[in-house]
């Protein structure tokens, strides 16, 4: 669609202005002072014409979402990792065993498991960083009467939870300290 380029008169803006305008009052898009537009064939120079461009309008493809589609392919791996079959650790993603399911102590480790013998001592087991014992915590570990070893990996039953879900009481079902009552930290338990 032809159109030509206009000069104000009173500021001297230019602005373009099509051929279906022709013969309408319009104002000024500086100073709002009204002219009347002119054809294209009225009095100007070739080199004012400007040929009307119609909007670039984008393409509608499958590529658009290949970025999007390379991070979800991932992440949405991961998320079926992460919440795997029964025998996989508890993760974020799925919900914790509940009182009265079986699970398995183990730290992550192949290095025995350390449980606490009442609901006292297992708050140095939650505090446990990383699998490493900090100092001051591990002159606590070699208190007998107060922490047990087990191998990673002994079957227990969950009895109940405290301190906000952080701790579990659990029963030991397999090796010599069977149907014994011990208190774990509930990230240890898979």
């Amino acid at each position: 669609m032809p159109a030509y380029v206009h000069t104000c008169e009173k500021c001297g803006a230019q602005m373009q202005v099509h051929d279906r305008y022709a013969g309408r009052t319009l104002k000024c898009t500086t100073c709002r002072t009204e002219f009347v537009a002119g054809g294209s064939e009225e009095g100007a120079d070739a080199d004012t014409y400007v040929q009307a461009r119609s909007p670039q309008i984008p393409e509608k493809s499958a590529k658009r979402f290949l970025p999007l589609l390379l991070l979800l392919i991932p992440m949405a791996g991961f998320l079926f990792w992460m919440g795997g079959d029964d025998d996989a650790p508890a993760t974020a993603f799925r919900e914790g065993h509940a009182v009265g399911d079986e699970a398995s102590v183990d730290t992550g480790t192949t290095r025995p498991v350390l449980v606490a013998l009442d609901h006292e001592s297992v708050g140095a087991l939650v505090d446990m960083r990383t699998g490493a014992i900090q100092i001051g915590v591990s002159s606590l570990m070699t208190n007998q009467d107060k922490y047990l070893e087990l191998e990673a990996g002994t079957r227990v039953r969950v009895l109940a939870y405290a301190n906000e879900d952080r701790e579990a009481k659990v029963r030991i079902l397999d090796g010599p300290s069977a149907n014994q009552d011990v208190w774990v930290p509930r990230r240890w338990l898979r």
